[in-house]
């Protein structure tokens, strides 16, 4: 996906030197309460991770336009054998509960819909009602619920699984 910018925001490609700004958030545990990884035990860990993200591109890093920031990121990524693009955000603390991960959701949905992309999905855990309130400012629908885990399997997370179908 392209750069792209909004009144507040710049969503793009992450850098190298973008690390500090994601350990911030990555090594939270507020943050990643709900996630399916832990948090990044030291900022090799997030150097890592941010390198991988730059290779395979799908997930994208939200900066303020004003500092230069990195506050979050954002992916859409397609699903196996579905046609369904699922949406993905992440937001440091200090910057919840200001709109940006609506801001940011909207416009990198509105960008994949001038690519041809009409169907998303996204899923949260049901204890997180503020992402929930996300996707329901971007448009998305609860569909059905169900399950998700972190990536070691000790913790489950009941889920509400939402759609989002552009005619």
């Amino acid at each position: 996906m392209e750069t792209v910018t909004t009144e507040r925001l710049i969503i793009r490609q992450f850098r190298e030197t973008d690390a500090e700004d994601v350990y911030e958030l990555r090594s939270d545990p507020e943050v990643n309460r709900f996630m399916p990884y832990p948090c990044d035990a030291d900022i090799s860990e997030t150097r890592l991770r941010i390198a991988e993200w730059m290779e395979k591109k799908y997930r994208m890093a939200i900066e303020l336009r004003e500092s230069g920031k990195v506050i979050g990121d954002i992916s859409l990524s397609p699903r196996d054998g579905d046609k369904l693009v699922e949406l993905g955000y992440n937001l440091n603390r200090s910057f919840w509960g200001k709109g940006y991960a609506t801001e940011a959701a909207r416009a990198v949905i509105q960008q994949a819909v001038s690519e041809g992309i009409r169907d998303f999905m996204a899923y949260y855990a049901k204890e997180n009602g503020a992402s929930g309130r996300v996707l329901e400012k971007c448009g998305f629908v609860p569909e059905y619920t169900g399950q998700y885990s972190r990536d070691n399997g000790k913790e489950v997370f009941e889920a509400v699984i939402s759609e989002l179908h552009i005619k």
